[in-house]
């Protein structure tokens, strides 16, 4: 399979070099939120969160989306919020959100 290819269907790409710093631009919350409703092609899923943050969270399903894949993301009081995944590893799935949002 191509390079390319496996980037859209939730593979795994293997890093050359060891991660260093920390990339993250801003503070992730643990235990803030237990779980979420995800709409995720035509079906609705109630999966834990690791931790959130403004930007985007960190679920746990056995469910595979593709790299860049849309989903719905809803979380308990809130509307629900578009998110794309932004990677897949290990029964974990990594949003990005398409607003930022404001926690506190």
């Amino acid at each position: 399979m191509a390079a390319a290819a496996r980037k859209l269907c939730g593979e795994m790409i293997a890093r050359i070099e060891k991660r260093t710093i920390d990339q993250r631009s801003e503070e992730r919350h643990e235990n803030l939120v237990d779980c979420s409703t995800l709409f995720f092609r035509g079906g609705v899923h109630v999966v834990p969160v690791v931790n959130i943050s403004t930007r985007g969270a960190m679920i746990v399903c056995a469910l595979e989306p593709r790299i860049g894949e849309s989903v719905i993301v809803r979380f308990e009081g809130c509307s629900p919020i578009y998110a794309s995944v932004r990677w897949v590893r290990d029964g974990r799935v990594g949003l990005s959100f398409g607003t930022e949002l404001t926690i506190g």
